[in-house]
């Protein structure tokens, strides 16, 4: 491009003419580059590139005529570097930038940005004073409030609140990550734009963002249903925290709740009668994976099929859960439950929905949970409290680790090596590549579909009414069929007794040389 002299046209320093050859300018240049390494928002470029792009042979390109009036004065004064700039040249150039090369995402320094806020704010204050007084109104006594920050602000705010939600005695728990990443999302991949101009409108931009199902950027797929569903409820709960927000103003426009949040649905949607199918271990299975497991492999194995537990279930079994050889601690209460002595029982509140739950433990998980007590005490050379839980490591901390992103994957990399050796002693696809978390629904599953028998499913898997206080809770669990499930359990028990035969003594471990 070549450029008339600044000033000769009168608009704004001259009028750009083409040229046969595009060229790159420095300027080009170095934007091309940010976003070559992923910078995003590009922020104001250095002077030097600026200059050698902006001026030509005493000429200008006319879109930047504004900024060559700063280079006007005396070379002594020249600013060095583009944070050193006036706020407003800063934001002249902003403008100017936005215009030239609106697919960039451009952003000034944190002071032009502090700046030119304070100065607009203030001018908006002073024009509401001006229009009481044309109006012969009396002009607010107080600082009048006005709507502040930006909706990555906000959400940046929102996300700490979160946080806090998902924290108790000093700790994160682990079930908090998902919903922390939905609202990094939010800043990650919606562009920000300023709370003033978040209008039924641009709400609505944000929630179809979600709504029409964007790409996955590692797949090139569009996102699933559920998880842009799980975007939309928590944007739905961002906007009625920020509407309580005193710090940003910010209120939702009276037609807020007419706002679309369905979110679409795509054919790749429809699924097959065959995936509604709930694919389990068989007998078979069980029976080679507790042949090769080790005993402490035994012992989770065994006690997520005896209590349909999964990896967050057992992994927060304490043992002042456990009452051992006597009869169900609720008998004394006047729960009618027939049991002795020989009866070993596990009962809890399921986590973060505090059902409360009772088990009747197998004589094998009891031999293998005694076992485990010991070698246990034997390696953190102390004896255990009742409040820890059931479940540590050789240094004493959790197997599952509430605060990690991932707090299960203990239990799925040990399964997976279990799972290996099995189909390396025994052939290749000996047993299915089934997660850990398959061991919960063996026993419900088996139940089936009958409604008294889905009764006894759902108690097996602590679905249910929270645990409100009430040590025997009659008014919610009187009517509960505790003593069916533990009768089923039996019966599971029995259903499974290939897997013991296999190998009478759970705590000896398999000879690969015997077969």
């Amino acid at each position: 491009m070549e450029w008339s002299a600044f000033g000769v046209s009168g608009r704004n320093g001259g009028v750009a003419t083409g040229d046969k050859t595009a060229q790159w300018t420095p300027l080009a240049l170095w934007i091309a580059e940010q976003v070559k390494q992923g910078v995003r928002p590009v922020p104001l470029p250095p002077l030097p590139e600026l200059r050698d792009s902006v001026f030509r042979d005493n000429k200008v390109d006319y879109r930047f005529g504004h900024f060559a009036k700063v280079f006007s004065s005396p070379v002594e004064s020249h600013p060095a570097t583009t944070a050193e700039l006036r706020w407003q040249d800063a934001f002249n150039l902003l403008n100017r930038l936005n215009e030239a090369y609106p697919s960039v995402s451009w952003a000034m320094s944190q002071h032009h940005i502090d700046e030119t806020a304070q100065f607009h704010e203030q001018a908006a204050r002073e024009a509401i004073v001006t229009t009481a007084k044309v109006r012969s109104q009396t002009p607010p006594a107080e600082k009048i409030p006005l709507i502040t920050g930006t909706f990555h602000d906000a959400v940046r705010e929102y996300t700490k609140k979160r946080i806090a939600d998902f924290t108790k005695g000093g700790v994160f728990d682990g079930s908090g990550h998902h919903m922390v990443g939905l609202i990094e999302n939010f800043a990650k991949r919606q562009p920000d734009v300023p709370l003033a101009m978040l209008d039924f409108t641009r709400c609505q931009e944000i929630f179809d963002f979600w709504r029409n199902r964007p790409i996955n950027l590692r797949s090139d797929e569009p996102l699933s249903f559920k998880h842009c569903s799980s975007h939309i409820g928590e944007l739905k709960r961002f906007f009625k925290w920020l509407h309580t927000r005193d710090n940003f103003e910010w209120r939702r426009p009276d037609d807020f709740d007419l706002i679309e949040t369905k979110v679409q649905r795509l054919s790749s949607d429809r699924r097959s009668i065959q995936d509604i199918e709930l694919k389990t271990f068989s007998v078979d299975h069980l029976k080679l994976l507790y042949k090769h497991a080790l005993p402490a492999e035994r012992l989770k194995l065994i006690w997520c099929l005896n209590c349909s537990h999964g990896a967050a279930e057992i992994g927060r079994v304490e043992w002042e859960d456990l009452s051992l050889h006597q009869p169900h601690p609720w008998t004394k209460e006047g729960l009618e439950i027939v049991s002795s002595d020989n009866d070993s029982w596990c009962g809890l509140l399921r986590p973060k929905t505090d059902v409360v739950g009772w088990w009747w433990l197998w004589p094998e998980t009891v031999q293998l949970v005694q076992w485990w007590k010991a070698d246990l005490e034997r390696r953190l050379k102390r004896p255990l409290k009742s409040s820890e839980r059931m479940l540590l490591t050789s240094t004493g901390s959790n197997l599952y680790r509430d605060s990690s992103r991932n707090a299960q994957s203990s239990f799925s990399n040990k399964w997976s090596r279990l799972c290996s050796r099995v189909n390396k002693a025994e052939g290749k696809n000996a047993v299915p590549g089934l997660p850990f978390g398959t061991l919960r629904d063996q026993m419900s599953n088996w139940l089936g579909g009958d409604q008294n028998r889905a009764v006894l499913a759902s108690v097996a898997l602590a679905h249910g009414i929270p645990h409100k206080g009430d040590k025997l809770l009659f008014k919610h669990y009187s009517n509960r069929p505790w003593a069916h499930l533990f009768e089923a359990q039996k019966e599971y028990r029995q259903l499974l007794q290939p897997i013991f035969d296999g190998v009478p003594d759970p705590l000896a471990t398999h000879d690969p040389l015997a077969g």
